[in-house]
């Protein structure tokens, strides 16, 4: 009779094939996404920035500027950090520029991140945190195990995997509450950032534009996307509820940087954690998938019964959606997720023609883009607009497919013509026109 006992890994893989997420993941990817002694540096970089600043437009700007501009450390903790930061914002105060408020919502940001990761690790590395607590799972097992062996008593054949399937049980269980624990800190966390980044923004205050990139980590736009993906699901068995005010305020981040890309020398300043950022969101939210959920409620927004306001709401969700896409992708060196690639794949039609009332929902939220695509973009746009028009003419894909090509008149004008296709001849001679 052997005792083979149980491991770390074996807890772990029990937990993956479970419902829920796994503490040893979750927890040690947020510890790598906050950390303390780059906090400290941007508290800093902040309370510098801050004296020299004129508003908050100035003060994102002058401390993104320092921030690029540091060298090595300067060894002060956070602690002391965000002290320095506090005694600049009490200094801020009364200038009738917002500025005080504006140091004081950036310092409790920093500091709630630094205080959730510490929460975090304790519920990973404290003496009742997850390794401590299943180390003793399987050191618990191995004495009953023992004990039962020197006991000298008849021992059933199948003691061994009774006592391993009993021990291993309670690990799984201690590491699952464990990680509600950890999972319940990061979403409080979560919630609470996206909530001063509204409250700064309001306060003329980009939080996509500063040294402080909280926000922009590829683990809040998965965030953010999740509650998108949720609405867009929930609204296709309910959609006289759909919430477009909720995926408004969840895309603020992804609008911000559309915008710093429209904006930017080349047509595409996008940095690589901005693009990060998207690429991340569009993978969480359902790639294609998110685009036809959100095209099959614009086919219904008359009977919605949305207030103006919601309307326009919705109209902007759409927007984002779209932009978002033609600021991500277009360049050789990324790469769409897989769905939304499909969208652009016409010979689809021929294998499914289901893909046809996907393809056309895509095009409607293609229709609303206003973003530049790039040269790679625009050729496969034009190509996807053309050859799916002249499968199936009446379908409505292809406007919108095209008309996201036409907002780069120039690169349009010079792929379209190879087509030979009198349609799309036509509507770039109409943009053209305009």
């Amino acid at each position: 009779m052997r005792y083979e006992g149980f491991t770390v890994e074996d807890v772990r893989r029990s937990l993956d094939e479970g419902a829920g997420s796994n503490p040893w993941d979750s927890g040690e990817s947020f510890l790598r996404e906050i950390d303390p002694e780059d906090m400290g540096e941007t508290a800093l970089v902040y309370a510098r920035a801050a004296g020299e600043a004129r508003g908050a437009g100035e003060l994102a700007k002058l401390s993104d500027r320092l921030a690029a501009d540091s060298g090595a450390r300067d060894g002060v903790s956070f602690v002391e950090a965000e002290e320095r930061l506090e005694e600049t914002g009490r200094g801020l105060a009364g200038r009738g520029e917002g500025l005080s408020e504006v140091v004081d919502n950036l310092r409790l940001s920093m500091a709630d991140a630094v205080d959730t990761r510490a929460a975090v690790r304790s519920c990973l590395h404290d003496e009742d945190g997850l390794y401590a607590t299943t180390r003793r799972h399987i050191a618990e097992a191995r004495r009953q195990w023992e004990q039962s062996r020197d006991a000298e008593l008849c021992v059933p054949d199948d003691l061994p995997e009774r006592i391993v399937e009993f021990h291993k049980q309670a690990a799984v269980d201690d590491a699952r509450a464990i990680g509600e624990r950890i999972s319940d800190a990061i979403g409080s966390y979560r919630l609470r950032l996206f909530a001063r980044a509204g409250e700064l923004l309001d306060q003329g205050y980009d939080v996509t534009d500063g040294a402080l990139d909280l926000w922009l980590t590829p683990e809040n736009a998965r965030y953010v996307a999740q509650g998108v993906r949720a609405e867009l699901w929930r609204a296709r068995e309910n959609p006289e509820g759909v919430d477009p005010e909720f995926m408004l305020r969840n895309l603020e981040q992804l609008r911000a940087i559309v915008e710093r890309a429209r904006t930017s020398c080349d047509g595409w300043g996008v940095t690589p954690e901005e693009y990060g950022y998207l690429d991340a969101f569009y993978e969480e939210v359902g790639g294609g998938k998110a685009f036809t959920r959100l095209g099959w409620l614009l086919e219904r927004r008359d009977e919605l019964g949305l207030e103006p306001g919601d309307q326009g709401r919705l109209t902007a969700v759409t927007e984002a959606f779209a932009d978002g896409v033609l600021t991500a992708y277009g360049r050789d060196t990324v790469r769409m997720p897989e769905s939304l690639a499909d969208l652009f794949r016409v010979y689809k039609g021929r294998e499914d023609q289901s893909w046809w009332f996907d393809f056309e929902r895509f095009g409607e939220v293609m229709g609303h883009a206003s973003a530049k695509p790039s040269r790679r973009m625009v050729e496969d746009l034009v190509s996807t607009a053309v050859v799916s028009y002249r499968s199936q003419h009446l379908n409505t894909g292809s406007e919108g497919v095209l008309h996201a090509a036409l907002l780069n008149p120039e690169e349009a004008g010079d792929v379209i013509p190879g087509y030979r296709e009198p349609w799309a001849d036509r509507r770039l001679a109409e943009a053209r026109a305009e």
